[in-house]
């Protein structure tokens, strides 16, 4: 008797130091969270999920279970998950209004939504949006009772757009508008104005990133470096695809220096990709082929999506070259994607695709049925897709 007791024990020990290394979702029905809610003071955390949901299981994987995340999620929050496909879930997701996978509600005992936030994001921020949810100036009933009450300062209105834009697109753009009224070029140019550009900034064409264009030597001596860096990246990053479209090598070619002088692995992909995007789009067959080769064989060699992307992205468009060159460097390209990584959708089905423009049947049968493998995991409409590919792939 007393070793069965022991081995309980143990095993009660063991539940207990696992459910510490991963948010602990109780199996409870809506109802039961809701009074769970409303006895503790606490909010409900529900995350909306689906099957096939790849983002889904990534948040679970990697997020979920990061020890910040488990402490706080576990401490402040009663935790339950609905997949919104099936049973109790179909509901929910109707009257939450749940579209896109991954979301995460924040609801209180009487099911009234306070915050919600959605799609995969790293732990800081996942962290991050679920302090919001028990901050009451990031909760949606009570900005939305300051807006109608005609709050219209600045700071306010940051909060509203960043909340609202997760919560219904209409009532941001309420808020966006509201801002632009208040936001004149004189409080832009000041400490609180670059808060607004750190947010609203989205390309050198809107009001805000053409203000900071205009102003860049001002928000240089108040904005911390590294927001100032990244504010600046991502508008020359919008307008380089302008440049390429427009074919307009000189300001490329600024930008591309830009880029090239950025520290750290991503700034050398966003100018491998600038270099396969200037060659596909303005460049000779010739020349796509001479970039890409460079790029495959060095810092691309290891980055099977982007391989896949420019061979996805060419492909269509190569069946116009002479003799098919473009097109023959993008299956080179696609193939080398799959064969990283031989588990990715996106790249079978990208090797079937340009496989069957270059009518090599047993290769297109191949990727085409790895694909639709693949697609088991994706959603329905994905499965039709891969059905019609593997059917197009042995009509060849």
């Amino acid at each position: 008797m007393k070793k069965i007791i022991t081995a309980l024990l143990m095993f009660v020990g063991l539940l207990s130091l696992r459910a510490q290394e991963h948010i602990a979702f109780q199996k409870i029905n809506f109802e039961k969270a809701k009074e769970q809610a409303k006895q503790t003071g606490k909010l409900i955390f529900l995350d909306g999920y689906t099957s096939w949901c790849v983002p889904c299981k990534w948040m679970e994987g990697n997020v979920f279970n990061q020890l910040p995340v488990v402490e706080y999620f576990n401490a402040k929050f009663i935790n339950v998950k609905f997949d919104c496909e099936s049973g109790e879930g179909i509901e929910i997701a109707k009257n939450y209004q749940i579209k896109s996978f991954p979301t995460y509600l924040f609801i209180n005992g009487d099911g009234e939504l306070i915050y919600r936030t959605q799609s995969k994001m790293e732990a800081n921020e996942f962290l991050e949006q679920a302090q919001r949810a028990n901050t009451h100036e990031y909760q949606i009933p009570v900005l939305k009772t300051a807006f109608l009450a005609g709050n219209r300062q600045p700071d306010f209105l940051l909060r509203y757009i960043l909340v609202m834009n997760n919560v219904d697109q209409s009532l941001a753009e309420e808020g966006r508008k509201a801002l632009a009224g208040v936001a004149n070029d004189s409080f832009l140019k000041s400490p609180d104005g670059w808060e607004v550009i750190k947010m609203m900034a989205r390309s050198d064409q809107d009001r805000y990133g053409r203000f900071f264009q205009e102003n860049k030597a001002y928000f240089k001596t108040i904005a911390k470096p590294e927001d100032f860096e990244a504010k600046e990246t991502y508008l020359i990053r919008y307008a380089m695809y302008g440049f390429i479209r427009d074919g307009k090598k000189a300001d490329f070619d600024t930008g591309l220096a830009y880029f090239s002088q950025l520290k750290g692995n991503d700034a050398k992909i966003d100018v491998a990709l600038f270099r396969a995007e200037w060659a596909g789009t303005q460049g000779t067959a010739e020349e796509f082929v001479s970039v890409t080769n460079e790029l495959r064989r060095g810092i691309l060699k290891e980055e099977d999506q982007r391989l896949s992307f420019i061979a996805r992205r060419f492909a269509r468009d190569a069946e116009k070259e002479p003799k098919k060159m473009k097109l023959q460097q993008c299956y080179i390209l696609a193939k080398q994607a799959v064969q990283l990584n031989p588990n990715d959708y996106s790249n079978q089905g990208t090797f079937a695709d340009i496989c069957i423009q270059l009518k090599k049947k047993k290769e297109a049968v191949r990727a085409a049925e790895a694909a639709r493998a693949l697609a088991e995991l994706e959603t329905s409409k994905i499965i039709k897709l891969a059905d019609a590919l593997l059917a197009r792939a042995k009509s060849i």
